[in-house]
């Protein structure tokens, strides 16, 4: 099996259109921010991404298509917090307060995404502020691990 080279993204994968064999690269976000990078499909393929400047893969990008098959970006899922404050006052204070402990969060529509952290579970509870522990693909860009190393200096 030939190494193939990546060195753009062609287009979104239909599952329902794509009758195509399809392999996968799987990978994590923090892959979604790179331009450069060596991959291995699920059947053994070898990749070697290589993207211009600014372009970035996403979840089930067309990565590589010839008449008999297609390569697929796959993002993996992580566990978050899914935190679901009931008023625009309580989503303003739940952001506040994890801002205030520098960790990252992803806010999308009524919904407010952490890292799956002990304290910011406390903080939900402290706040009376509902959440659930999920599985999701996230967009590229948010970062999944903890910031909680950080510490002020008084």
């Amino acid at each position: 099996m030939q190494t193939l080279t990546i060195n753009q993204v062609l287009r979104r994968y239909n599952a329902t259109t794509d009758t195509k064999l399809t392999e996968w690269i799987d990978m994590d976000v923090d892959q979604c921010e790179k331009t450069r990078w060596k991959a291995i499909t699920n059947l053994g393929r070898v990749v070697i991404i290589d993207l211009p400047r600014h372009v970035r893969i996403s979840h089930e990008d067309v990565v590589y298509e010839d008449d008999g098959r297609v390569i697929v970006a796959r993002v993996k899922p992580h566990w978050v917090l899914v935190m679901k404050p009931k008023t625009f006052h309580e989503m303003g204070s739940l952001c506040y307060h994890i801002g205030n402990l520098h960790q990252p969060c992803l806010v999308q529509e009524q919904e407010v995404f952490t890292p799956n952290e002990e304290f910011l579970k406390s903080l939900a509870d402290s706040l009376s502020v509902s959440y659930s522990l999920e599985e999701r693909i996230l967009p590229q860009g948010f970062a999944t691990k903890s910031r909680s190393q950080h510490v002020h200096h008084v």
